[in-house]
């Protein structure tokens, strides 16, 4: 008869992979998405965040700033 594993092992399984893999992760995907790719030749560089975000960030900022100026102080 197979063993029966628990779900408490196979949590244990998976985060002993993922923690074994450091390009996997939520912090490792957002970090990807906001800040440019590591200078290779120098890794303790800062990183600069792209272009995109900043944009999108503003514009969110923007939107946010116009809806409660009109909708709160007037």
């Amino acid at each position: 008869m197979p063993k029966t594993v628990t779900p408490f092992e196979v949590h244990a399984w998976l985060d002993e992979n993922f923690r074994a893999r450091a390009e996997f992760g939520f912090r490792k995907a957002l970090t990807r998405c906001v800040l440019e790719p590591p200078n290779p030749f120098d890794p303790q560089a800062r990183r600069k965040p792209r272009a995109g975000f900043v944009i999108l960030v503003l514009l969110a900022a923007a939107t946010i700033t116009c809806f409660l100026y009109f909708n709160v102080v007037t």
